[in-house]
């Protein structure tokens, strides 16, 4: 599989790029300009803006499936933060764009545990800090990512996590029923799912809440 990684640095992204690398495909891992990067061998790296649509479109061309590990960065639940409010749902129109104009039809996405609606299975802590915190603003852009992807006429999947963690992954992600709070799954496994659905001639569901 030609696969096409965006926001390949990242916590999820890294270990899908080295992943999808292992299991013998073919990837491009997009990074951002300013980036430290060092990619596995023979993968092939972009460095650019998502929020370009002409970059994005760019690069698009020759992938068989793509894959979207993009989060809004913040160094604190309470601060400032260093994306726009509306990256993440900014740049999957752009990648969705680039699709439709190339013919490319899969992709995969991260969201969150709690949005849209799974928001009823979150516990009282994720829905206190979507309340008053930037995983709310986080929230808000994930869900339009949702909507996005539905209108967009792609064979797509928002995974959605439970809390994230740096732990070792267990290798085995499975579907969760809730939300409770001690829910966390490595990303190493949300990894690991986006990879196994992304070889599958057809997703197994649209939005599978995951968790370790």
């Amino acid at each position: 599989m030609r696969l096409i990684v965006f926001g390949a640095s990242g916590g999820c992204g890294s270990h899908l790029v080295r992943q999808a690398t292992a299991r013998g495909h073919q990837v491009t891992a997009v990074v951002r300009p300013s980036t430290p990067y060092e990619a596995p061998g023979g993968v092939t790296v972009v460095r650019g803006n998502v929020l370009d649509a002409s970059f994005v479109e760019s690069i698009v061309h020759g992938h068989e499936a793509v894959a979207s590990c993009l989060g809004i960065r913040y160094a604190h639940l309470w601060g400032s933060r260093q994306s726009p409010d509306d990256f993440i749902s900014r740049a999957t129109a752009n990648i969705v764009t680039g699709m439709q104009a190339c013919g490319l039809r899969r992709i995969s996405v991260i969201s969150a545990a709690g949005v849209g609606d799974s928001r009823p299975d979150a516990n009282l802590v994720i829905r206190l800090l979507i309340a008053t915190s930037n995983v709310g603003v986080a929230y808000a852009d994930l869900a339009t990512v949702e909507n996005v992807l539905q209108r967009s006429g792609l064979d797509w999947q928002a995974v959605r996590p439970t809390t994230l963690s740096n732990r070792r992954g267990s290798g085995t992600p499975r579907l969760a029923t809730g939300f409770p709070m001690t829910a966390t799954i490595a990303r190493s496994d949300v990894a690991a799912f986006m990879l196994q659905e992304l070889e599958r001639p057809a997703f197994s569901r649209r939005t599978p809440m995951i968790t370790g």
